[in-house]
Parts: C-alpha cells; sequence; structure tokens
C-alpha cells in the first residue's frame, strides 16, 4: 500500500479501514496480559530478570506480515513500548531493550519493516508515552509505579527529555518511513509538551500521522482514537476515527483468556465500523516464543477470505449516508453503487430500502461474477415525501457471514437523511442524532412515522461489567411525546448476546420503558429525561468512559 503525503497524507489510512494491532512485549513471558507489571506490582528488579530468559526465537516477520496480508490488513500497529518501560528495538537512550537485555538480541522491528516494504503493508508503531513502570521519573495522572518509587521524587522532565523523545526520535530515523504513531494514556501531560511531540514527530517524518491519544487536549493529532473496543454512533464523530478492538478479550498474551471472536462477527464489525466512517484496528498478542496464537491466526485469515471477495465494498468505500443503524445489516458507497450488506439472520425473500431517491440501473450479488440482476422495484409516496426501493434476494445468503448487494444508480447519490421508521415498522434513535439540553438533562428527536399505530419505547444502554444499574437509573427517566408523558424505572430486562456495536468490558442491555401511539402518519417528536443525559466527553479511554452509557432508544410497532 503507498502512503500518501502532504495535504492529503491521511487519504492512505482512510482507504485502508483494516489494520493490525500487536501487542507484543516482556510481558508475554508471564501470560497473563500486558498490565500484569502494574496488577501485581512486580518490582523493578524482578521484571527485569525476565528479560534474561526472552528468548523469542519463534518470531518470523515473514510470517506476521503475511498473516496480516492474508487478512486484508493494510497497516500493522506494533508496540515499540508499552507502559512496561521494555523496549521492542535496539534503543541507545535505554539499555532495557529486547537487543541489549535478552539472549535474543535483535531487533524485531527493524525485520518488520524490511518485511512490510516487501510485502507492502504500512509499518506503524505504537509507544507508551506517559506511563513508564520501569523509569523512575515518568509520571501519569494515575497509573505510576508506586511500590518501587516515590511519587513526590518524581522529575518528569528527566523522563521525558532522556528517554521518551530520544526514543521517539529512533523510532522515526532507524526504520524508514513510518505510516504512523500510536500514543496511549496521556493523562497529565501538559499542553505544551503534547505540542512539543507532535511537533517532534512532525519534523522528523512530516508524513506521520498522530492518534488523539498523543494528548487529552481536543482537536490534537490526525485522527480520533475511539476508547478501546468503543464502536461510536452515526455522526458522532466529526473527524477521521478508528476502533482498536481485541480479538478476545486481552491485548497481550494471556494463557487464560480464551474468549475469542468468532470470524463471523469480526466481519460484521468491521463493515459496522466502515459504514459509520471508521477504521477497525484488531489485535492480537504474540506469546512469549513469538508466535501469533493458532486461534488468531484462523479467525484473521477467515475475515481475509471474505475480503477477498468483499474488498470492493470495503477499502475505499464512505460511510453509510443515512443517520441510523440499519436493521438487516450496514450500508458503504462509492461514486454511483451503493452497497447493502446484509446479515445471515432471518434472511427474507425481499429487502426493502428506504430513503434511496437515485434511480437505480441494476442490483445484484456483489459475489455473483456474472452479475445477475436482481429484480427491484422503486416507488413514491408523494404525500409523505417517502421513497422506497424493493430488491429481489436470492433464496438463500451467498454467504454465511455477510452477503453483499451491489447497487448501481443514476446520478450524484441523494438519499433521505431524516430519521426514519425502517420497513420492520421499528424506529431507532441514537443519542447523538438527537437535540441535548444539558441544562435540562433532556434529549430530544424528530423522525418519519410511514406506518402509525402503537409502540413499545425500549432503552437502549451499554453496561460496564460490575456497574451498579440500580445506582444509575435511581431517578428513573421520563419519556414525552406530544401529549404522551410518564415516567418509568428502567430495569436491565434483556442482555443482546453478540452484539455488533458493542464489546468486552460491556454489554448491550435492553429496558421496556412503557407504549407510546402515533396515530397519524408524518413528523413525530420524542424526548427522554435521565439524570445520565449529558454531551458526550471527549475522553478517548476506556477507563475513563460511563459506566453506564445510553446508546439509544427503539420504538417497536406492535404487529
Amino acid at each position: 500500500m503507498t502512503v500518501t503525503s502532504g495535504e492529503d497524507k491521511i487519504k492512505w489510512w482512510k482507504d485502508a479501514k483494516f489494520g493490525m494491532f500487536i501487542h507484543w512485549g516482556l510481558y508475554a513471558a508471564l501470560g497473563r496480559g500486558e498490565w500484569v507489571m502494574y496488577e501485581l506490582n512486580i518490582p523493578v528488579r524482578d521484571y527485569e530478570r525476565h528479560a534474561e530468559t526472552f528468548n523469542p526465537v519463534r518470531f518470523n516477520a515473514k510470517t506476521w506480515v503475511g498473516l496480516a496480508k492474508a487478512a486484508g490488513m493494510k497497516y500493522i500497529v506494533i508496540t515499540a513500548k508499552h507502559h512496561d518501560g521494555f523496549a521492542m528495538f535496539r534503543s541507545q537512550a535505554e539499555s532495557f531493550n529486547i537487543a541489549d537485555a535478552t539472549p535474543f538480541g535483535r531487533d524485531p522491528m527493524r525485520e518488520l519493516a524490511e518485511e512490510c516494504r516487501e510485502q507492502g503493508i504500512v509499518l506503524c508503531f505504537y509507544y507508551s508515552h506517559v506511563i513508564d513502570w520501569h523509569h523512575p521519573h515518568a509520571v501519569h495522572n494515575k497509573y505510576n509505579n508506586v511500590w518501587d518509587y516515590d511519587t513526590e521524587s518524581k522529575h518528569f522532565p528527566t523522563y521525558w527529555n532522556r528517554l521518551a523523545k530520544p526514543q521517539i526520535r529512533e523510532l522515526l530515523t532507524q526504520y524508514g518511513p513510518v505510516g504512523l504513531l500510536w500514543f496511549d494514556t496521556a493523562g497529565g501531560l501538559s499542553k505544551e509538551d503534547s505540542e512539543e511531540l507532535v511537533e517532534l514527530v512532525r519534523g522528523l517524518q512530516p508524513d506521520c500521522l498522530i492518534n488523539s491519544r498523543v494528548s487529552h487536549y481536543p482537536g490534537m493529532g490526525d485522527y480520533q482514537s475511539k476508547g478501546d473496543n468503543e464502536i461510536p454512533m452515526y455522526g458522532e464523530d466529526s473527524r477521521a476515527w478508528e476502533t482498536p478492538m481485541t480479538l478476545n478479550q486481552s491485548w497481550g498474551f494471556s494463557t487464560k483468556d480464551q474468549v475469542w471472536k468468532q470470524p463471523e462477527a469480526i466481519i460484521r464489525k468491521l463493515v459496522h465500523i466502515v459504514s459509520k466512517g471508521g477504521n477497525l484496528l484488531l489485535n492480537v498478542g504474540p506469546d512469549a516464543g513469538g508466535l501469533i496464537p493458532d486461534l488468531s491466526a484462523e479467525r484473521l485469515r477467515e475475515v481475509g477470505a471474505w475480503l477477498s471477495v468483499h474488498g470492493e465494498a470495503v477499502y475505499g468505500a464512505a460511510a453509510s449516508p443515512f443517520p441510523y443503524e440499519m436493521e438487516w445489516g450496514s450500508v458503504t458507497v462509492k461514486p454511483g453503487r451503493v452497497y447493502l450488506h446484509l446479515t445471515s439472520d432471518n434472511w427474507q425473500s425481499e429487502l426493502r430500502l428506504y430513503g434511496l431517491k437515485n434511480k437505480v440501473n441494476q442490483a445484484y450479488v456483489l459475489s455473483d461474477t456474472s452479475r445477475t440482476p436482481l429484480e427491484t422495484v422503486q416507488s413514491y409516496d408523494a404525500e409523505l415525501d417517502h421513497h422506497t426501493l424493493a430488491i429481489r434476494l436470492p433464496d438463500k445468503p451467498a454467504n454465511d457471514s455477510m452477503t453483499v448487494i451491489a447497487v448501481d444508480i443514476e446520478g450524484e447519490l441523494s438519499v433521505d437523511t431524516r430519521e426514519s421508521q425502517q420497513p420492520s415498522g421499528h424506529v431507532k434513535l441514537e443519542w447523538a442524532s438527537g437535540r441535548i439540553d444539558a441544562d435540562t438533562k433532556t434529549v430530544e428527536w424528530s423522525f418519519q412515522i410511514a406506518a402509525p399505530g402503537t409502540f413499545d419505547l425500549e432503552l437502549v444502554c451499554f453496561q460496564k461489567e460490575g456497574a451498579s444499574w440500580d445506582e444509575a437509573f435511581r431517578e428513573g427517566v421520563e419519556a414525552t411525546s406530544g401529549s404522551q408523558q410518564f415516567t418509568a424505572q428502567p430495569k436491565p430486562d434483556q442482555v443482546i448476546k453478540n452484539s455488533t456495536a458493542c464489546q468486552h468490558p460491556y454489554s448491550e442491555v435492553h429496558s421496556h420503558l412503557g407504549t407510546i401511539v402515533f396515530d397519524r402518519p408524518g413528523t413525530c417528536t420524542l424526548s427522554l429525561r435521565s439524570a445520565l443525559i449529558r454531551p458526550k466527553s471527549g475522553f478517548t479511554e476506556i477507563w475513563q468512559a460511563d459506566p453506564l452509557k445510553l446508546r439509544a432508544v427503539k420504538l417497536i410497532k406492535r404487529q
């Protein structure tokens, strides 16, 4: 993949859509994840001893890069230094590194750089620039080594000027072009130090992208790193963004974590993210021997097999023009073509899409090399200004994960961007699309009803492990639509398994609030009041996220 430069330097990354995150470090030797030093308060001297036997002789850069390519990934982000302070490259700034402190004696970052160039994959580096449990003067606003070092004696400029900046300079001068630097956990870093770091990167490699976690000050970096495993709502982000996601529930290698996402789920999450305008950075955690676990590799190859057929609808595709999630899957677009990504769940003989105004020239299954036309019917209700496209589907899905229908259209894409009832009769309204009044703790939506009736009102929340539901909703939720008003005490009525938009450490939970009647078609309104309603925080890190997050409301039409 060719890295773009100048004003268009982020284009390669936006087009790539899919990257491999690799969490690999000395912590792999303990097999308990990348936070093991902090969680067990392992003294620096004891942790350093693990380097004496760390010898990942089974590491093979060609194999790793080849797996990323087979998975359809276009770039690799690897941990050059994580929070334990152990550098996975040869560093003159600090001898606590894989080349100088281990019997391995090699520089895997150099080997990966050479192999990435050979196979056309963009190499990028993760660097923990604030947290460093090995260095006596590293200072974070929360996660520090307080079992070895006296916090009052720390002098952050010593760490910053003698280790962090020198190592970043090494990464940008010793390995050729670097696609991006992925910084993490900037808690406590001043705006001045943040700006200095950005300028350092810009000065050494002007085309190297920088993620938003370089700083907690808004707007820094070239794109937004979402919280760990976080998929945003439609329209939530105004600039380019990326979801970093685990394949299981750990980042670094863990012998105990065997909760693996299935290939079908990965494909659906990837498409869902792309349909919202983002990238997916999917993680693997190699073991102490240098091997990516077989269960990771198997899943990635299956995802790659799907992308080898359907990549046209992913790479370089734009987000869905519709401001809401589709019940049957996701939408991506390119000039003159709309891609409908259908799950195999509850496969129907006909797909109906509301709001597409363009004339349809043809529709076909993307994996069908003969492009056999599917029967289409378009209709328009002038009174409601309501467009409907009906597509006759094949008898069964073309793929167990997702079947893609390509719809060729005339002219520049034109759609109805109003919040609308879906063909099932249901309506889903996300918080990001509502008008939030922080003073009154309310959110209000306007939306279109084509088929009036009685609706069950459901609240959709993401609940973090261990979060208290009753505490969050002790004041209840008030719903209002015209003259209809009621207050409900939400209960965790249903936990949604295999949610496309939600993952560990959160669960998607639905709560029945009551019923509302819309007795005529046209524009309707709904407002909710809750103590939980407030503008979304710009803070990106998962441990700072709300323990219970309001996500959407669903109006489910009674039959």
